[in-house]
């Protein structure tokens, strides 16, 4: 099976009240369940842009690894340290050169040091610890609005930092703290919208296409941030990064509010047909506000084994990555000595990399199900086991090298993200799969953990890397190899991507019909059956069993 047929078949319609499935139509959109992923995905997006973009851009706001000082100065490279007195005439002529390069238009340069850098990184993670409150609101009220409520505070930071930075760094840290919390709304909206609208063997590949936006948006932001930090024409050159990001986030809200939805019986523009099929195989859209009511089991998810051990997963898989969107293009800048043109495009090449992992390991995890006898845990702990390893042994190997090989560097920095790719549908997928109904909660529990790493990432990368040499930089890798292989033994051990028996309805236990669904079948209109009297239609396969 290749991505084209899976695409067909995730756009495929099962009617259960015609007398054939239709066939399917060739669009841009040949389902809902197809633009409802593409549209997560570009608001997934939008929020990383606002937030990857300051990765980029504070290489051109402060002057953080060169500093200038008339009375003494010592301007450090790798290989040399050059001083200049007071009154020497080449420090003379080097400080009217300086003097005329600055231009009246240019948006000045920072005075922030390596500890204030710190908290400004921190504050995106304090405000992600919201997400403790946010991940059961997520499965009680409608995740639309939580959604276009995300997006509009991540613009709205953005709108503040690029204007008031300038006067505060303290302006800057709230900012920054705001979209923290707009991505505390977003990522257990998602997790529970995709839970509502796509059946148990479309959410890996679901989940992959969804938090690809994280990827794209960095693709998308960091070599145009680049480009923006090297001009003067819009907004006098940084701040232009921030207003670009705010304004793409306003442009996602206007078509999100037009035609999104939080669950498919919420759509209007869906047809009658898609509606029952999603309904029939997805248990998890009968829970919410306005249909069946029911209390998280906060002791049941505390006392659970494999939700501890998909935390523990999640949180050792983002902290690597953390340091790696983050502090990626400073690291390029201070031990390869790229250039900010070039930082740009090559810090995108890691997060590409990471983009298309994550697609086609989503699509290789829906494939072993259908195509192979392995259980749904087992395959998500292979795949868990490749990614945490390869992002070790790949991310160590970087330590190696040296500014001479800086590209054989920048291709270990790509292979160890796209391992990491993998993790999508391993310990992620299997942190949806625990209790759909409950996905909101447990997934905020689990990024709120994210989030508490994510304040000590920041402080103590800064805190170590004092002077930007290669050695420094060195020592925050080897911590982020250490924490990838953590994985390796907890989630093997006791990770699980089996729904779990607290978490299921009791209504839906006492559901007597049965209802299967093979898809190839249905693309071909072969093997369907048609009961009259239950006015309930089944298509025979053993892969995929929904109870209602």
């Amino acid at each position: 099976m290749d991505t084209r047929e899976l695409l067909l078949r995730m756009a495929t319609v099962h009617p259960v009240i015609d007398k054939l499935p239709t066939k399917l139509n060739y669009r841009w959109f040949p389902s809902f369940r197809m633009m409802t992923a593409t549209l997560l995905c570009l608001c997934f997006a939008s929020v990383h842009m606002m937030n990857s973009n300051m990765g980029m851009a504070i290489v051109c706001m402060v002057n953080s690894t060169e500093f200038i000082d008339l009375n003494f100065t010592e301007s450090h490279t790798e290989n040399r340290t050059i001083c200049l007195a007071e009154g020497d005439e080449f420090a003379d002529t080097l400080t009217d050169r300086l003097a005329d390069d600055v231009e009246e238009d240019r948006a000045p340069k920072l005075n922030w040091s390596a500890e204030e850098q710190g908290y400004i990184f921190s504050a995106f993670n304090l405000g992600l610890l919201a997400m403790l409150g946010t991940g059961f609101l997520a499965d009680k009220f409608n995740a639309k609005y939580a959604i276009i409520a995300s997006v509009l505070i991540a613009s709205f930071a953005n709108f503040l930092i690029a204007a008031a930075s300038s006067i505060s760094v303290y302006m800057t840290i709230f900012g920054r703290l705001l979209v923290g919390v707009s991505d505390a709304l977003l990522q257990p909206s998602v997790n529970s919208l995709i839970t509502r609208w796509f059946p148990p063997a479309e959410r890996s590949y679901a989940l992959g296409l969804a938090t690809g936006g994280r990827q794209l948006g960095t693709l998308l932001i960091v070599p145009t941030a680049g480009a923006l930090c090297g001009q003067s024409f819009l907004f006098g050159g940084w701040p232009s990064i921030f207003y670009l990001s705010a304004t793409t986030g306003i442009v996602f809200v206007i078509i999100y509010i037009a035609i999104g939805a939080d669950k498919p019986s919420k759509q209007n523009f869906i047809s009658d047909a898609e509606l029952k099929y999603i309904l029939s195989l997805n248990s998890s859209e009968e829970f919410g506000k306005k249909r069946i009511e029911r209390k998280i089991p906060w002791m049941e998810i505390l006392k659970s084994s494999p939700v501890w051990a998909a935390v523990i997963a999640v949180i050792c898989h983002e902290f690597p990555l953390m340091t790696m969107i983050m502090f990626l293009p400073s690291y390029l800048h201070d031990v390869h000595h790229y250039t900010a043109t070039e930082n740009g495009i090559l810090s995108a090449l890691p997060t590409a990399s990471l983009w298309i992992s994550k697609i086609f390991s989503s699509y290789l995890n829906t494939f072993l199900q259908r195509r192979t006898k392995l259980r749904r845990t087992n395959i998500c702990k292979l795949l868990n086991t490749i990614a945490s390893c390869g992002l070790a042994i790949f991310l160590f190997a970087s330590t190696t090298l040296d500014a001479s090989h800086a590209s054989l560097a920048v291709v270990f920095l790509c292979a160890s993200m796209a391992s990491a790719g993998l993790h999508t549908p391993g310990c992620q997928t299997a942190l949806v799969s625990l209790a759909p109904a409950f996905s909101g909660a447990i997934t905020g529990l689990a990024f709120f953990f994210v989030a508490s790493s994510g304040i000590i990432n920041p402080l103590l990368t800064k805190w170590i890397v004092q002077h930007g040499k290669r050695i420094e930089w060195n020592t925050v890798f080897f911590i982020s190899t250490l924490v990838a292989l953590v994985p390796v033994v907890v989630f093997n051990i006791w990770g699980s991507a089996d729904v779990q028996p607290w978490a299921k309805s009791s209504r839906i236990k006492s559901k007597s019909t049965v209802v299967s669904v093979n898809l190839s079948s249905a693309i071909n209109g072969n093997d369907f059956i048609h009961n009259n009297d239950s006015q309930t239609s089944s298509f025979r396969s053993p892969q995929l069993t929904a109870n209602i």
